[in-house]
């Protein structure tokens, strides 16, 4: 199977589902087989894991992933695709579909995340996986944009909140790079795989820090002590 035998496949399951996708909730589908294989790849599935997938969409990961993990955790928000999901893996014996917003719910436990993640809601997905979550390590896809802040060092122009905050809580590496055609509809802006492995256990309470690194940050020209 090709990428583009992939992504018509996707478009005519969005038709049959009558969802539109939205492009303000970063709704981009993947439609480049490579990136599917990246990301399972960098989770490192033996068989074992119970996997969280979020934003699902039209299953193009879910099944792949379906085939590597002992169970498949799918969360989706949109409606007519959860439900859409529910018929095409209905089939598929280790795959349960969550339709709720991954936002306002309790995490599923995990071993592993793998996801596509909405550009819409990547940070604060990352700093709730990052906070609540139990999973070892986690293969996400970000704008590359996001994942350069990820990863950036102290004094560079990328170095941020996000910076501090991931770093702090997990290891952190850029895997991939995937041009703008890996995904239906086209974004405009390119896309990176990155590996995310915790370090320690959840329940970190980020809110103190997070709060005083968004004002340092916000005043990156100012002396420390006058931020404070």
């Amino acid at each position: 199977m090709t990428g583009g035998t992939l992504r018509g496949r996707t478009e005519r399951a969005l038709e049959e589902a009558g969802i539109a996708p939205k492009r303000r909730l970063g709704q981009n589908y993947v439609v480049d087989e490579e990136l599917i294989f990246c990301l399972m790849d960098t989770a490192r599935l033996t068989g074992k894991e119970t996997v969280l997938e979020i934003g699902a969409g039209t299953g193009n990961l879910t099944r792949p992933l379906a085939g590597r993990a002992a169970k498949v955790i799918a969360v989706e928000k949109d409606r007519a695709a959860a439900r859409y999901l529910e018929e095409r893996l209905s089939d598929v014996g280790n795959v349960e579909v969550i339709e709720g917003d991954i936002l306002a719910m309790d995490l599923p436990r995990a071993d592993r995340v793998v996801s596509n993640l909405p550009y819409s809601i990547s940070t604060p997905v990352t700093f709730k996986l990052l906070e609540e979550g139990e999973f070892g390590l986690a293969a996400l896809t970000y704008q590359t944009e996001v994942a350069e802040r990820l990863v950036a060092k102290p004094g560079t122009p990328d170095y941020s909140r996000l910076s501090v905050m991931v770093t702090l809580l997990a290891k952190v590496r850029c895997v991939r790079s995937f041009p703008p055609e890996s995904f239906y509809p086209t974004p405009k802006v390119g896309s990176t795989v990155v590996a995310m492995e915790r370090r320690g256990a959840a329940g970190f309470d980020a809110g103190p820090l997070g709060d005083t690194l968004k004002a340092l940050f916000s005043q990156r020209r100012r002396l420390l002590k006058k931020a404070l």
